[in-house]
């Protein structure tokens, strides 16, 4: 596995289109269209960041890192959001997961080195989703927060130089 981030951009919507999820986990994301529509609507563009998730040239994955004047309400100040991430229904289950979420630290720690934890909300029902997270490396921080597809758990991930 020889996986990286690659930055997009918000016209770079064709080249993710090939990415499928198993039907229970599309509940729980928001569709691509929707998600680029808010990239090129954004009001702080400098402070999202959509990436592709690729292993030996091949895009598997997707998300977005969100900071600053583009965090959710739930969010604190100095940390990174992690929201829609995916990967494609056919790599599931082989790392892929884990490799993004270390590759994002990375990128935080290189690049936000004044923030030290990576956030995400994750849908209550989606208890598969939650069980990885947690597997990874994230803790549920208690709070919760209403999503567009329901109640949410809020999970951090600590950035250290050992990430």
């Amino acid at each position: 596995m020889s996986v990286k981030l690659r930055l997009l951009s918000s016209a770079d919507r064709a080249t993710i289109n090939h990415l499928t999820l198993h039907p229970e986990q599309e509940q729980f994301v928001s569709p691509f269209d929707l998600i680029f529509c808010k990239l090129r609507n954004s009001t702080c563009p400098e402070w999202v960041h959509p990436f592709s998730i690729v292993d030996c040239e091949q895009i598997i994955g997707f998300f977005v890192l969100r900071e600053q004047a583009a965090l959710p309400a739930w969010a604190p100040l100095g940390v990174v959001t992690l929201h829609s991430l995916r990967i494609d229904r056919s790599h599931q289950g082989n790392g892929y997961g884990r490799a993004a979420i270390e590759l994002a630290a990375q990128w935080i720690q290189k690049n936000r080195p004044y923030s030290n934890r990576l956030m995400l909300g994750v849908n209550v029902r989606n208890t598969k989703a939650k069980e990885v997270y947690l597997k990874i490396g994230f803790r549920d921080t208690g709070a919760t927060c209403c999503g567009s597809s329901g109640l949410q758990k809020i999970l951090e991930y600590r950035i250290t130089s050992n990430h």
